[in-house]
């Protein structure tokens, strides 16, 4: 592709994803980004319906929409299910038009959430919905068993000797290499899933379970409408979106958190999703963060949206466990001064 033919192409995308989000302001943006003129967006917007990736939506803010394509697929536990079947039979015929990266992330990606249908779920009917427009490709995997979390509480309650909540499920997921059958099973698969999609969201028991996402509820809700009318019950619904010309690769996920000469030692934990119900106040809350954490070489504590961290919370987790594992790196990151200065009063 030629250096011109980039340039439109980065004119188009980029409008394209205000148009996606019904930006009133997609033509301003676009000329100002890029300068260049309201006739040239304009001839953008033309070029695009007429190839059929637009088109005029009264419904909408801005007057178009993105043409979306949809197909979905049902197969039942007979016992002779197999997730790489599915996908190169039935999926990748659908993924031709992406890039390398986008087709080699969903075939990790689909295979590892399909075999947590098929294996894991104790359901009977699994489901798949795709939905694909020129810059995203929206695939969601819902079957109708017990539920993910459903199926961690228990697991999770057992090992603790007390009564797990779904969100604790939800924290240990966040964590990775929680299984309930590790004779099987690494716990790995939803963790790097998450880690290589654009946006992922897991939902059961009406909890949701998500990485990435802006609007997680929204993300969701389109794709259970369209399982209501097919599903008698849902157990556990996945729903995972993809740039389809995204550059990333699977392998750069796997560098960041599992070096090929370590394993999986690197995990990040959100703390705003660790504690839902309010700011990391307590030292109960930082013990139920740190459980199995020691499995760890490197810990990020993500303070994304946190605006304060309680004394007993910070010194449990970066005095009092720190003192206990020295080797264990723990890293607060995206923390504000209020957090950051906790955490030097509980170490100095």
């Amino acid at each position: 592709m030629s250096f011109q033919e980039e340039k439109r192409e980065s004119i188009k995308r980029y409008m394209l994803d205000k148009l996606r989000k019904d930006d009133t302001g997609f033509i301003q943006k676009t000329m100002e980004n890029f300068g260049i003129s309201i006739t040239t967006v304009k001839r953008y917007i033309k070029e695009c319906v007429t190839d059929e990736i637009l088109k005029e939506d009264k419904d909408t803010k801005t007057g178009y929409s993105m043409i979306s394509v949809m197909k979905d697929f049902t197969y039942t536990q007979d016992g002779n299910l197999s997730e790489d079947r599915i996908f190169y039979e039935d999926i990748l015929p659908l993924l031709q038009s992406m890039s390398k990266g986008a087709r080699n992330i969903w075939s990790y990606v689909f295979m590892e959430i399909m075999n947590n249908a098929i294996e894991h779920s104790q359901g009977q009917n699994i489901s798949c919905h795709i939905m694909q427009d020129y810059l995203y490709t929206e695939i969601s995997i819902t079957d109708d068993g017990i539920g993910i979390f459903n199926n961690i509480q228990k697991n999770l309650s057992e090992k603790l000797g007390t009564k797990a909540s779904i969100q604790d499920a939800i924290l240990e997921l966040h964590k990775g290499k929680f299984t309930s059958n590790p004779a099987c099973h690494s716990g790995e698969g939803i963790f790097f899933s998450s880690k290589m999609m654009r946006e992922l969201a897991i939902w059961s028991d009406q909890a949701i379970y998500s990485y990435g996402c802006y609007e997680k509820e929204k993300l969701v809700q389109s794709h259970l409408i369209s399982y209501y009318t097919r599903l008698q019950k849902i157990g556990t619904l996945v729903v995972m979106k993809l740039e389809n010309q995204t550059t990333r690769k699977p392998q750069e996920v796997f560098n960041m958190y599992a070096p090929i000469d370590e394993g999986f030692i690197h995990t990040i934990i959100p703390i705003k999703e660790a504690c839902p119900y309010g700011e990391p106040i307590a030292r109960s809350q930082a013990r139920r963060v740190l459980y199995r954490l020691e499995q760890f070489k490197k810990v990020e504590f993500d303070f994304t949206e946190v605006e304060f961290m309680g004394q007993g919370f910070a010194d449990e987790v970066f005095r009092v466990f720190q003192n206990q594992h020295p080797d264990i790196e723990l890293l607060p990151i995206h923390a504000n001064q209020s957090v950051l200065g906790m955490i030097k009063h509980v170490t100095t």
